[in-house]
């Protein structure tokens, strides 16, 4: 099993330096982590903040094996806010840490949140991206109750870091563009000024 799992994110890494984070590219990702690791869910979750200033998270990206329950649109993990349901994961996930767990480990409202996905155990690495804690990318098993084994946390923490390059490299990407199109506009009221 480790050594599939290895492969696959040796994949999933060209995967994401060559195509970019790209909606359809993240989904193919996350499908074949999901596949090599035989769990039933491998999800990406954003960081933002409220007009208030509450930290939120908003589930972006979603694969889904055959048996289990897409939870993409469900409206229950759009805005939710960390203090309010999750307050126990920031500490470590703001900190580089993985959490892991059934969801009867966790204190309520995440435990329900949890329960009503048929989640039996979950394990979520942070996405951290130029120093920041951009949002989190888990693993739900809706069959079984587990301990994560330390190969199967290496290499979500490989999944995220991988994650992270892609997001690093498409920002760069879009600055890049960003002053390309300055450049440009700059050339032309020259030329406009000059004739």
């Amino acid at each position: 099993m480790a050594s599939k799992a290895f492969a696959a994110i040796m994949n999933v890494s060209q995967l994401l330096l060559e195509r970019g984070f790209e909606t359809a590219t993240v989904s193919e990702a996350l499908g074949q982590v999901g596949v090599a690791l035989d769990v039933d869910r491998v999800y990406i979750f954003e960081n933002a903040t409220s007009p208030t200033g509450e930290l939120l998270c908003n589930q972006r990206y979603e694969w889904t094996a055959s048996a289990a329950s897409a939870q993409l649109d469900n409206p229950e993990l759009q805005n939710v806010p960390y203090a309010e349901v999750m307050p126990s994961w920031v500490a470590p996930l703001s900190s580089g840490k993985a959490v892991q767990g059934p969801p009867r480990a966790f204190p309520s409202p995440a435990r329900e949140l949890l329960e009503a996905q048929d989640i039996r155990s979950l394990l979520v690495c942070p996405i951290t991206v130029g120093g920041e804690w951009w949002g989190f990318v888990g693993f739900d098993d809706c069959r079984t109750e587990r301990k994560w084994p330390p190969t199967e946390v290496s290499v979500l923490q490989a999944l995220s870091n991988a994650l992270a390059g892609s997001l690093r490299h498409a920002r760069l990407r879009s600055m890049l563009s960003g002053v390309q199109s300055q450049l440009r506009t700059i050339i032309q009221r020259c030329e406009t000024t000059a004739s």
